[in-house]
């Protein structure tokens, strides 16, 4: 009996060992290098799984006994040659199936010894229209010139007085403005914004009154741009940072009447650069601590104390309460302490505005970590800030010898972008909270001379309190940390897309991993990539109006599986964008591209019915006023501000149904891809109107076109 029951026993084990080894999958590939050889000893595992393989010599591998579903894999470097990989689509995997075919490539890297060679460099070798991506013209990218030497890039200049004017700027309460003294730093005194030369000529200048005598007071009649008193100090304008918003910089129309062809930037602000040198309490400074800058890279005092404010409510807005501030206008900024030694370019902003940066710093008293040396290779974002050191692959051209982005994992791929898009998450580690970039003083004599290079380092090691999410907005904000709305999900300030991305369903699911660049093209100043294949449509630069970029991707999937690739190419062909399907341009007649735009209508309807109630409404997503069924308008929501002043009119204000004003949208595209519900508004609805404000509100996916969404936090 007990033989029986052994031999039973057996039996089942056998069965049930079949049935799970049936069960399981292998998956056979190969891990290539840049230049397509094996890429021998790679340890490739399954994520989620125990199950892992080493590459042969010709970087074959075999993976067996994976449980069946969809699943990435990762590919660990074997030496420093290489950077980590992965597949960014998942691998769908049957039971007892051999999935076949899979590759995956590995990005080389710069070793410890490589350097910053900068742009001209680069340039010699490649592509002339990738280099004029970065030339600073009116067509080449974004990160190509926010930072800019001289007045070349001063937006509304209409708004600064003609040689016999003058503009005087106020502080919030409508007072003249005071600042801190530029002669010695202590006390506060008045100035004027002034012009000097012809409009070929223009210089544009901050004139400093002396201080004043204790019980004087200056009114706006002794306040002018004329040669008098002797002794005001005159500083003129020498560069600007920022400025790009939603007029460009005024490469269409100066006078913004016209809109920018290409209007790919977020809305914000236009800071005034001012040398050091022109400083008066800098200059006296440096002198007095020994701090020599001679021989180094012109350095400047990263703002002057009042800026152009170019986002928010416009200032001629019925929506504006009495004493509220609109925009565009100039604007205070730290009037009480801009003059400082660590208010540089250099100090604060250089990481993330130029590369092939190299820093000194040391402490003083009064001061931490200021920037005593510092040079570059170029102003901006170039080349190398993405894809590293270039000393290497440029005196030899091997591919293996820099960082190739499309081939590094989702995570390194996304703090690539993300070491600045995501710089109020954070604050340098060492020195701790110092700088706003990512920096740590350990590194400064290896690759990257301290600052982050992708792929090579983890960014939360560089990063002091990273990702710790922080509700409450006071001064604070600056000491790092994801500043949220109380949600500790979407963002109240800019610059953190990838915070955001990593709270979001494209961050890690099952169908795809996103990176930045899967819908941006850092080249370029047009909304999405420069190419996105797939399902052998190659859709060049797909736009985000008409959908093509989203439905793309989402196409034949769950809720959109009623439209094909194809309805989505005429989407493209819409748009006035190329589109080829195996290399051959598509071409549509008439009456199946009517069919095509009629069942994309119809599902995106019908998703829009099931997840808000919305079926019944028009279709028009590339309305400007009303883009209803546009995908970013209800899943990209505005909820973040800009955090340098705390007044309603930095949002965009509209009225509520009840004739308030109230938070229509912020400025700062949300990065979650959900839906915010104006429930998730309501909650943070102070019930006392003389407690609460406007900008304490969460705007929602549907405050911008609906009066019954939008929540007013006070009594206006």
């Amino acid at each position: 009996m007990k033989k029986l029951l052994f031999l039973l026993m057996l039996s089942c084990s056998i069965i049930a060992f079949d049935q799970a080894n049936a069960a399981s999958a292998k998956i056979i590939g190969k891990v290539l290098d840049v230049n397509g050889k094996g890429a021998a000893g790679v340890k490739v595992s399954v994520e989620g799984q125990k199950i892992t393989a080493t590459t042969s010599k010709d970087g074959s591998f075999k993976l067996e006994g994976v449980t069946p579903g969809n699943v990435y894999l990762y590919a660990t470097a074997p030496s420093k040659a290489y950077l980590d990989g992965e597949t960014l689509k998942s691998v769908s995997v049957k039971g007892g199936a051999t999935v076949s075919g899979v590759t995956i490539i590995l990005s080389g890297r710069p070793s410890a010894a490589a350097t910053y060679v900068g742009m001209k460099t680069c340039s010699g070798c490649h592509d002339a229209n990738l280099s004029k991506s970065f030339d600073s013209t009116p067509h080449a990218a974004a990160h190509s010139r926010f930072v800019t030497e001289g007045t070349d890039h001063l937006i509304y200049k209409n708004m600064w007085p003609e040689p016999d004017g003058k503009y005087l700027p106020r502080d919030p309460q409508g007072k003249l403005l005071k600042v801190q003294d530029p002669l010695d730093g202590k006390g506060m005194v008045h100035l004027a914004l002034c012009t000097k030369g012809n409009e070929s000529n223009r210089q544009y200048l901050f004139k400093f009154y002396p201080e004043q005598k204790e019980g004087v007071s200056l009114t706006e009649a002794d306040l002018d741009c004329s040669d008098k008193p002797a002794d005001a100090i005159w500083i003129p304008v020498a560069g600007t940072i920022g400025g790009e918003g939603n007029w460009g910089e005024g490469y269409t129309d100066p006078n913004h009447k016209t809109p920018d062809r290409f209007p790919n930037f977020g809305e914000g602000k236009q800071r005034f650069l001012a040398r050091i040198q022109d400083v008066p309490v800098i200059a006296k400074w440096m002198k007095d601590n020994n701090v020599s800058r001679k021989g180094q890279k012109q350095d400047y005092i990263c703002f002057l104390p009042t800026y152009i404010m170019q986002d928010g409510t416009p200032r001629d807005s019925k929506a504006l309460a009495k004493g509220e501030v609109g925009f565009p206008a100039f604007w205070q900024k730290s009037p009480k302490d801009w003059a400082t030694p660590n208010n540089t370019l250099s100090r604060n902003c250089a990481g993330c505005h130029a590369t092939g940066v190299t820093i000194q710093t040391k402490d003083f008293p009064g001061y931490k970590s200021v920037v005593t040396y510092w040079d570059y290779k170029d102003m901006n974002i170039t080349c190398e800030h993405c894809h590293g050191p270039g000393s290497e692959h440029a005196k030899t051209s091997d591919k293996t010898k820099i960082i190739a982005p499309q081939y590094l994992t989702a995570k390194a791929g996304n703090e690539l972008c993300g070491q600045c898009h995501g710089s109020h998450d954070g604050k340098s580690q060492n020195p701790m909270g110092i700088f706003k970039p990512p920096f740590d003083a350990t590194y400064k004599d290896t690759l990257g001379h301290g600052f982050f290079v992708p792929g090579v380092y983890d960014l939360a090691t560089f990063y002091f309190n990273f990702d710790k999410a922080r509700v409450d907005r006071g001064s604070e904000w600056k000491g790092g940390t994801f500043m949220t709305w109380p949600d500790q999900t979407h963002g109240t300030a800019h610059s953190m897309e990838y915070s955001e991305l990593r709270r979001s369903a494209h961050w890690n699911n099952s169908s795809e991993k996103l990176t930045c660049y899967t819908c941006h093209d850092a080249h370029t100043l047009d909304g999405g990539p420069a190419s996105l294949k797939i399902a052998g449509y190659d859709f060049a630069n797909p736009a985000y109006a008409k959908n093509t970029l989203c439905l793309a991707c989402h196409a034949t999937r769950g809720q959109f599986k009623d439209i094909s690739k194809a309805d989505v190419a005429v989407l493209q062909v819409d748009a006035g964008r190329k589109v080829t399907k195996d290399g051959v341009p598509v071409s549509v007649k008439a009456i199946d591209a009517a069919l095509a735009r009629n069942r994309v209508a119809r599902s995106v309807a019908k998703h829009m019915q099931t997840g808000a109630g919305m079926g019944g409404a028009l279709y028009t997503p590339d309305d400007p006023n009303m883009p209803v069924g546009n995908c970013a308008s209800c899943h990209m929501p505005k909820t973040g501000k800009l955090q340098d002043v705390s007044v309603d009119a930095e949002y965009h204000l509209a009225f509520d149904k009840n004739g308030k004003s109230a938070i229509a949208e912020g400025n700062e595209a949300s990065h979650v891809f959900d839906i915010v519900w104006p429930g998730q508004s309501a909650i943070l609805k102070n019930p006392d109107p003389s407690k609460g404000h406007d900008y304490d509100i969460m705007p929602n996916s549907c405050s911008k076109c609906h009066v019954f969404a939008r929540i007013s936090g006070d009594n206006d």
